[in-house]
Protein backbone atom coordinates (compact mmCIF):
# COMPACT_ATOMS: atom_id res chain seq x y z
CA UNK A 1 0.00 0.00 0.00
CA UNK A 2 1.96 3.39 -1.22
CA UNK A 3 -0.54 5.32 0.34
CA UNK A 4 -4.33 5.13 1.34
CA UNK A 5 -7.35 6.35 0.62
CA UNK A 6 -11.02 4.60 -1.55
CA UNK A 7 -13.42 5.08 -4.93
CA UNK A 8 -14.98 7.72 -6.33
CA UNK A 9 -18.60 7.93 -6.44
CA UNK A 10 -20.26 11.52 -7.93
CA UNK A 11 -17.45 13.73 -9.82
CA UNK A 12 -18.24 16.90 -10.76
CA UNK A 13 -15.78 19.73 -11.21
CA UNK A 14 -15.97 22.45 -9.14
CA UNK A 15 -17.41 24.99 -11.85
CA UNK A 16 -20.36 23.33 -11.02
CA UNK A 17 -21.10 25.50 -7.86
CA UNK A 18 -22.19 29.25 -8.53
CA UNK A 19 -20.38 30.94 -5.88
CA UNK A 20 -20.40 28.98 -2.31
CA UNK A 21 -20.42 24.97 -2.76
CA UNK A 22 -22.42 23.09 -0.21
CA UNK A 23 -21.42 21.93 2.94
CA UNK A 24 -19.64 18.10 2.47
CA UNK A 25 -17.55 16.01 3.71
CA UNK A 26 -13.97 15.71 2.06
CA UNK A 27 -12.23 12.06 1.46
CA UNK A 28 -8.92 11.36 -0.25
CA UNK A 29 -9.67 8.39 -1.97
CA UNK A 30 -6.55 6.13 -3.06
CA UNK A 31 -7.10 2.69 -5.44
CA UNK A 32 -5.05 -0.03 -5.97
CA UNK A 33 -5.46 -2.84 -8.39
CA UNK A 34 -3.86 -5.81 -6.90
CA UNK A 35 -1.75 -8.71 -9.26
CA UNK A 36 -4.62 -11.59 -8.85
CA UNK A 37 -1.75 -14.14 -8.36
CA UNK A 38 -0.07 -12.59 -5.91
CA UNK A 39 -2.94 -11.49 -3.40
CA UNK A 40 -2.10 -13.29 -0.26
CA UNK A 41 1.14 -10.97 -0.65
CA UNK A 42 -0.91 -8.06 -1.05
CA UNK A 43 -3.44 -8.24 2.09
CA UNK A 44 -0.40 -9.58 3.63
CA UNK A 45 1.71 -6.71 3.44
CA UNK A 46 -1.24 -4.55 3.67
CA UNK A 47 -2.33 -6.10 7.26
CA UNK A 48 1.31 -5.49 8.32
CA UNK A 49 1.24 -2.09 7.55
CA UNK A 50 -1.84 -1.75 9.29
CA UNK A 51 -0.25 -3.98 12.70
CA UNK A 52 2.43 -1.70 12.24
CA UNK A 53 0.40 1.60 12.94
CA UNK A 54 -1.58 0.09 15.82
CA UNK A 55 1.72 -1.31 17.77
CA UNK A 56 3.41 2.38 17.31
CA UNK A 57 -0.03 3.91 18.21
CA UNK A 58 -0.01 6.32 15.21
CA UNK A 59 -2.72 8.78 15.94
CA UNK A 60 -2.85 11.00 13.27
CA UNK A 61 -5.78 11.31 11.10
CA UNK A 62 -3.33 11.05 8.24
CA UNK A 63 -3.13 7.10 8.60
CA UNK A 64 -7.28 6.39 9.33
CA UNK A 65 -8.44 4.39 6.11
CA UNK A 66 -11.80 2.74 5.86
CA UNK A 67 -10.79 -0.52 2.78
CA UNK A 68 -13.34 -1.45 0.59
CA UNK A 69 -12.54 -4.20 -2.16
CA UNK A 70 -14.37 -5.46 -5.38
CA UNK A 71 -14.33 -8.52 -7.17
CA UNK A 72 -11.88 -7.65 -9.76
CA UNK A 73 -9.34 -7.23 -6.91
CA UNK A 74 -9.28 -3.25 -6.72
CA UNK A 75 -8.66 -2.22 -3.09
CA UNK A 76 -10.10 1.23 -2.21
CA UNK A 77 -8.37 3.21 0.41
CA UNK A 78 -10.84 6.18 2.51
CA UNK A 79 -9.23 8.79 4.65
CA UNK A 80 -11.58 11.67 5.33
CA UNK A 81 -10.10 15.39 5.25
CA UNK A 82 -10.98 17.84 7.65
CA UNK A 83 -10.13 20.61 4.34
CA UNK A 84 -7.83 20.52 1.48
CA UNK A 85 -4.77 21.87 3.46
CA UNK A 86 -4.77 18.50 5.47
CA UNK A 87 -3.19 17.12 2.31
CA UNK A 88 -0.08 18.85 2.90
CA UNK A 89 -0.33 17.33 5.93
CA UNK A 90 -1.06 13.42 5.38
CA UNK A 91 2.08 13.56 2.68
CA UNK A 92 4.34 14.77 6.01
CA UNK A 93 3.07 12.06 8.00
CA UNK A 94 3.66 9.21 5.40
CA UNK A 95 6.86 10.93 4.57
CA UNK A 96 7.66 10.24 7.88
CA UNK A 97 6.20 7.10 8.90
CA UNK A 98 9.60 5.01 8.04
CA UNK A 99 10.93 6.51 10.81
CA UNK A 100 8.45 5.76 12.98
CA UNK A 101 7.72 2.49 11.99
CA UNK A 102 11.78 1.76 11.41
CA UNK A 103 13.00 2.44 8.15
CA UNK A 104 14.05 -1.33 7.20
CA UNK A 105 10.35 -2.62 8.26
CA UNK A 106 8.92 0.13 6.36
CA UNK A 107 10.90 -0.87 3.36
CA UNK A 108 10.61 -4.63 3.39
CA UNK A 109 6.66 -4.27 3.30
CA UNK A 110 6.65 -1.15 0.69
CA UNK A 111 8.76 -3.98 -1.29
CA UNK A 112 6.10 -6.77 -0.92
CA UNK A 113 2.67 -4.49 -1.45
CA UNK A 114 4.25 -2.47 -4.44
CA UNK A 115 5.38 -5.74 -6.03
CA UNK A 116 1.81 -7.57 -5.77
CA UNK A 117 0.29 -4.00 -7.80
CA UNK A 118 -0.85 -3.62 -11.60
CA UNK A 119 -1.67 -0.39 -10.58
CA UNK A 120 -2.81 2.65 -8.31
CA UNK A 121 -4.60 5.77 -8.37
CA UNK A 122 -6.05 8.96 -5.81
CA UNK A 123 -8.56 11.24 -5.94
CA UNK A 124 -9.90 13.65 -3.70
CA UNK A 125 -14.14 13.21 -3.33
CA UNK A 126 -16.82 15.04 -1.47
CA UNK A 127 -19.83 13.33 -0.02
CA UNK A 128 -22.65 15.41 -0.95
CA UNK A 129 -25.25 14.81 1.79
CA UNK A 130 -27.72 17.07 0.44
CA UNK A 131 -28.17 14.45 -2.66
CA UNK A 132 -27.94 11.63 -0.51
CA UNK A 133 -31.02 9.33 0.83
CA UNK A 134 -31.25 8.35 4.20
CA UNK A 135 -34.44 6.39 5.29
CA UNK A 136 -36.42 7.85 8.42
CA UNK A 137 -36.91 3.70 9.28
CA UNK A 138 -34.23 1.84 7.53
CA UNK A 139 -34.41 -1.62 6.93
CA UNK A 140 -30.79 -2.40 7.94
CA UNK A 141 -29.02 -0.83 10.37
CA UNK A 142 -25.51 0.34 9.31
CA UNK A 143 -23.29 -2.42 10.93
CA UNK A 144 -25.55 -4.81 8.44
CA UNK A 145 -24.56 -3.32 5.14
CA UNK A 146 -21.08 -5.19 4.53
CA UNK A 147 -21.47 -5.00 0.89
CA UNK A 148 -22.12 -2.13 -1.90
CA UNK A 149 -23.01 -1.32 -5.44
CA UNK A 150 -21.36 1.81 -6.56
CA UNK A 151 -23.08 3.27 -9.74
CA UNK A 152 -20.58 5.26 -11.91
CA UNK A 153 -22.52 7.72 -14.49
CA UNK A 154 -19.64 9.63 -16.60
CA UNK A 155 -21.94 12.83 -17.24
CA UNK A 156 -21.56 14.86 -20.58
CA UNK A 157 -19.59 17.74 -19.97
CA UNK A 158 -21.61 20.92 -18.80
CA UNK A 159 -24.57 18.27 -17.34
CA UNK A 160 -23.18 18.68 -13.79
CA UNK A 161 -26.29 20.89 -12.65
CA UNK A 162 -29.00 18.85 -13.95
CA UNK A 163 -27.35 15.52 -12.54
CA UNK A 164 -27.19 17.36 -9.04
CA UNK A 165 -31.52 18.13 -9.82
CA UNK A 166 -31.89 14.61 -10.76
CA UNK A 167 -30.37 13.44 -7.55
CA UNK A 168 -32.51 15.49 -5.69
CA UNK A 169 -35.47 14.22 -7.61
CA UNK A 170 -34.76 10.86 -6.87
CA UNK A 171 -34.28 11.75 -3.07
CA UNK A 172 -37.99 13.42 -2.80
CA UNK A 173 -39.28 9.70 -4.94
CA UNK A 174 -37.71 7.56 -1.83
CA UNK A 175 -38.89 9.67 0.36
CA UNK A 176 -42.42 10.15 -0.44
CA UNK A 177 -42.67 6.36 -0.80
CA UNK A 178 -40.81 5.69 2.52
CA UNK A 179 -38.44 3.45 0.77
CA UNK A 180 -36.50 1.50 3.67
CA UNK A 181 -33.34 1.37 1.49
CA UNK A 182 -30.84 4.72 1.71
CA UNK A 183 -28.19 5.71 -1.20
CA UNK A 184 -24.95 7.82 -1.16
CA UNK A 185 -23.64 10.04 -3.20
CA UNK A 186 -20.36 11.80 -3.30
CA UNK A 187 -18.42 14.25 -5.59
CA UNK A 188 -14.44 13.99 -7.35
CA UNK A 189 -13.09 17.42 -6.54
CA UNK A 190 -9.91 16.20 -8.51
CA UNK A 191 -9.11 13.16 -10.95
CA UNK A 192 -9.83 12.32 -14.22
CA UNK A 193 -12.51 11.64 -17.02
CA UNK A 194 -15.14 14.39 -15.10
CA UNK A 195 -17.53 14.78 -14.66
CA UNK A 196 -18.46 11.89 -12.84
CA UNK A 197 -21.52 10.55 -10.87
CA UNK A 198 -21.28 7.65 -8.56
CA UNK A 199 -24.13 6.81 -6.15
CA UNK A 200 -23.50 4.45 -3.42
CA UNK A 201 -25.73 1.63 -2.37
CA UNK A 202 -25.30 -0.43 0.94
CA UNK A 203 -26.81 -4.14 1.40
CA UNK A 204 -26.05 -7.12 3.17
CA UNK A 205 -25.03 -9.11 0.14
CA UNK A 206 -25.08 -9.27 -3.84
CA UNK A 207 -28.59 -11.23 -3.35
CA UNK A 208 -30.11 -9.02 -0.75
CA UNK A 209 -29.07 -6.00 -3.47
CA UNK A 210 -31.28 -7.73 -5.55
CA UNK A 211 -33.67 -8.52 -4.07
CA UNK A 212 -34.28 -5.25 -2.85
CA UNK A 213 -33.26 -4.07 -5.62
CA UNK A 214 -36.11 -5.74 -7.36
CA UNK A 215 -38.65 -4.93 -4.40
CA UNK A 216 -38.24 -0.97 -4.94
CA UNK A 217 -38.55 -1.04 -8.51
CA UNK A 218 -41.73 -2.44 -8.20
CA UNK A 219 -42.73 0.24 -5.69
CA UNK A 220 -41.91 3.20 -7.62
CA UNK A 221 -42.87 1.93 -11.12
CA UNK A 222 -43.24 4.20 -14.03
CA UNK A 223 -42.10 7.40 -11.76
CA UNK A 224 -38.54 5.77 -11.29
CA UNK A 225 -37.99 4.36 -14.85
CA UNK A 226 -38.73 7.67 -15.83
CA UNK A 227 -35.87 9.38 -13.24
CA UNK A 228 -33.84 6.00 -14.84
CA UNK A 229 -34.24 7.60 -18.17
CA UNK A 230 -33.36 11.13 -17.31
CA UNK A 231 -30.22 9.73 -15.76
CA UNK A 232 -29.02 7.83 -18.94
CA UNK A 233 -29.76 10.92 -21.26
CA UNK A 234 -27.12 12.84 -19.06
CA UNK A 235 -24.51 9.82 -19.58
CA UNK A 236 -21.82 9.47 -21.92
CA UNK A 237 -20.43 5.90 -19.98
CA UNK A 238 -21.88 3.87 -17.15
CA UNK A 239 -20.42 1.45 -15.03
CA UNK A 240 -20.80 -0.50 -12.07
CA UNK A 241 -19.03 -2.15 -9.53
CA UNK A 242 -19.81 -4.23 -6.71
CA UNK A 243 -17.77 -4.10 -3.22
CA UNK A 244 -17.18 -5.55 0.24
CA UNK A 245 -16.34 -3.68 2.93
CA UNK A 246 -12.56 -4.85 4.38
CA UNK A 247 -12.11 -3.94 8.44
CA UNK A 248 -9.26 -6.45 8.35
CA UNK A 249 -7.40 -4.20 6.49
CA UNK A 250 -9.03 -0.75 7.40
CA UNK A 251 -7.41 1.33 10.54
CA UNK A 252 -9.11 4.08 12.45
CA UNK A 253 -6.56 5.80 15.14
CA UNK A 254 -8.18 6.29 18.94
Amino acid sequence: MKRLSLVVLILASLSAFAVEPPKQQLYVLYEEVANPSMIAQYEGATKDLIGAFAEKKMTSPSFGVNTYMSADMHYMYMTPLANWAQLDTINKDWMGASEVIGKDRWAEIQKRGNGAMLSYDEVVVARRDDLSYVPENPRLPETSEPFARLDYYYLRPGTEQQAEQLAKDFVALFKEKKVQDGFTIYMAQSGHDLPLLVAVIPAKSPADFAATDEKTAAALGDALRALQGRALALTRRLERKDVWFRPDLSYMPK
